[in-house]
């Protein structure tokens, strides 16, 4: 299985306990399940979501109807998505969300 730098420096913060990242571990059950399709890793703007508070970084594993209502959450200024990636065959291939600029760097 290939890996991304982003990758292995999440499972490196996992192991030595020091990840800041809220939500689903980048190795979860989630990622491998059948019908997962995109991950996001996002910081919420305001307010308090069922995964975090405001200011609080979190990663998720989503089918494509899960996907499209957090676009919706970043359309309302909800939520920012920070990092993208399409699950495929188990690898994650980052680049931008759907209809976003290549460039989303925090």
């Amino acid at each position: 299985m290939e890996m991304s730098v982003f990758e292995l420096l999440a499972i490196a913060r996992e192991t030595a306990g020091a990840d800041y990242v809220k939500g689903d571990h980048i190795l979860c059950k989630k990622r491998y399940a059948e019908g997962t399709e995109h991950m996001v890793e996002f910081r919420i703007l305001g307010g308090q979501e069922p995964y975090g508070n405001s200011g609080d970084y979190c990663r998720l594993f989503l089918s494509g109807e899960a996907y499209r209502q957090m676009r919706e959450k970043e359309r309302q200024k909800k939520i920012r998505i920070i990092r993208y990636a399409r699950v495929r065959e188990n690898t994650l291939a980052y680049g931008p969300a759907a209809g976003q600029p290549a460039s989303r760097g925090e």
